[in-house]
Parts: structure tokens; sequence; C-alpha cells
């Protein structure tokens, strides 16, 4: 007897458990036929099929399932019905309008921000202005960069200007930039020219004898007219008493006029007994040139033969050349 109560009682539970498991399950809330009105009017009658966030779909009692109905088109108190449910409610929420007193409640507890003021950084202690910027590392560093420009300014203009480098520079350390610009604008000096018909044909009479190769037409100089390329002349005056010397932008003046009365004997074809043995060292700002003779002159410029370059021409402008020396052609420099 008492394992047939156990046995009967066995099948009772086996029994009761699958309902209670299938009612488990299924807890969610069925709905039930409702009336789910729309906006324009419409009613749509049945039961809840499905629910997303694109709409509902429902079992109509009249068979079949209607199309999915956006929550937008729903009257607001179906809404509220169907908020009802919790697992339609997440999608008609957006949907359900506020009440304006339950926004007036939400605005008044919504809390107040109150700006506050920000925290600046302090300023550093000292002076301001142009004064304070110049006294700082930085700004003495391009006074001084500054400075030494307008000195290589200064320096370059007075060789171009044809103007005392010393005098150039010493203005423009008194006028930092005035200076420059003053000797830039002024006009360079200029070497004194031919200003009468006779010193022209002069030059013409000399420049024909220096171009000539046959050493005859030395002699045929004109003596008598007082030129300064006269080759007898040079023979006379220069004799044998030409010393080395050295001649220096600054003390002199280096033009036509200063070559043609300083070494009248470096102009001959063939050089004298007292420019034989000597050369002409003429230092340039790119480095030096040693000449055996002056070929050609002009107002700005003259051409030089080299002592080993041959019978080749070399341009010297008037406004490169830093020193004259004349030195004996065996001389160390």
């Amino acid at each position: 007897m008492f394992w047939l109560k156990i046995f009967v009682f066995a099948a009772a539970m086996l029994g009761v458990l699958p309902s209670a498991l299938a009612d488990t399950t299924n807890s969610t809330p069925q709905a039930t036929t409702n009336e789910f009105r729309l906006i324009n009017g419409d009613i749509i009658r049945g039961e809840l099929a499905s629910a997303t966030e694109d709409g509902l779909v429902a079992k109509l009692d009249v068979g079949g399932f209607s199309d999915r109905v956006p929550w937008a088109k729903f009257t607001q108190d179906t809404l509220k019905q169907l908020a009802t449910l919790p697992n339609v409610k997440p999608f008609v929420d957006p949907f359900i309008e506020i009440p304006p007193e339950v926004k007036a409640r939400k605005r008044a507890q919504r809390k107040v921000f109150h700006a506050q003021p920000p925290v600046r950084v302090p300023l550093p202690d000292g002076g301001r202005g142009l004064v304070a910027v110049i006294s700082t590392p930085i700004g003495l560093g391009m006074i001084g960069a500054l400075f030494l420009i307008n000195l290589y300014a200064a320096y370059e203009i007075a060789l171009y200007r044809n103007r005392p480098a010393p005098l150039v520079c010493g203005v423009s350390v008194l006028l930092p930039v005035l200076g420059p610009i003053l000797f830039l604008s002024l006009p360079g000096e200029q070497v004194e020219a031919a200003d009468t018909v006779e010193e022209v044909e002069e030059e013409q009479v000399a420049e024909r004898l220096m171009t000539r190769s046959d050493i005859g037409y030395a002699a045929l100089q004109p003596t008598a007219s007082g030129n300064k390329l006269s080759m007898a002349k040079g023979d006379k005056g220069s004799g044998n008493s030409l010393q080395a010397a050295v001649y220096t932008r600054g003390e002199f003046t280096f033009n036509r006029r200063f070559f043609e009365t300083k070494f009248p004997g470096f102009f001959r074809i063939v050089p004298g007994e007292a420019e034989k043995d000597m050369v002409l060292v003429i230092g340039v700002v790119r480095g030096e040139y040693v000449a055996r003779r002056i070929a050609r002159i002009t107002s700005s410029e003259m051409h030089v033969q080299l002592l080993k370059g041959g019978p080749q021409e070399v341009g010297v402008n008037f406004g490169e050349i830093t020193r004259v020396e004349v030195r004996h052609k065996d001389a160390k420099a």
C-alpha cells in the first residue's frame, strides 16, 4: 500500500509540472480584443499580434492581419493604453505627449548652472614695451645681428660706389639704416675723364700703339703733346727710380688717373729698365692678380696681362680693387 501511494503521488506530480511550466513560459500578458484608434478617426479592432519600433500589427477580428501601422498615427489615449504593456512601452513612450504642467515641473526642478570665471595665469612682473623686449637675450641678439648686417651692407656699398670704406662704415654706425641708404643713393666717385678734344685724340693714339705688337711703333708715340701714356716720357721720367710700394684703398683713390700717373711705364709693350723686373700686384675682393703690363684702360676698368698668363688679358673693375703693390717679380708675397 505504501508503494502504491508513492506511485500515485508521483503520477500526479508529473501531470501538474508540465502545466505549471507552460503557465510560466506564457507569463507575458496576452492582449485581448481591443480597439486601436487612429488620429484620422479609423479604428482597428483585433488583438495585438506584433509590436516593433516601426509600428503595430493587429490580428483583425474579421480575420487576417492588418498592415503595420506607425506609432505616430495612433491617438494619445491608444498610446497610453498600449504603454501599460511591458513589451510595447519602450516603443510608444517617445510618442506620448507630456502635459505642460509636467514639463513646467521638470523645468523647475532643473539644476541652474552658474558659470565660474576662468582661472587666469598671472602675468610676470616687470616692465612692458619696446625697452623690455630689447633687454631680453633674444632682443639683444637680434640687435647685434642687425648691427653686423648694417656694417656689412655699408662695406659693400662703399666698394660699389667707390667710396672710402671707413667713412661709409662710420656714418652707418651713427645712422644704422639711413647711412647705407644715403651712400647708396649718392652717385659713385667718378673717374676724371678727358674733357678736351686733345685728350681724346691722345688716348686714341695710345690705344692704337698698345694694340700693336711691333716694337718700332713705340717710338712713334707723340711726346710734345704731354700725353700721360707717352712711352718716351715714361723712359725719361722713370729711369731706375721705380721702387717697391703699396697703395691701399682709403689712402688712394683707384681710378684711371691714378694708374696713368703712378705707373706710366707699365703701359708700354716693351718694359723699360725700371719696369722690366717689377710687377704690379692688384688685390681685389676675390684674391689678387700679378700683372706685368697694363694692356688697356677705360674710365671704369683696366685690362692687365698676367705674369704667368701669357698674352691673355684679365679685366679688373676699379671698384673691386682694394690695394696695389709694386714689387720685384721674384719677391715672395
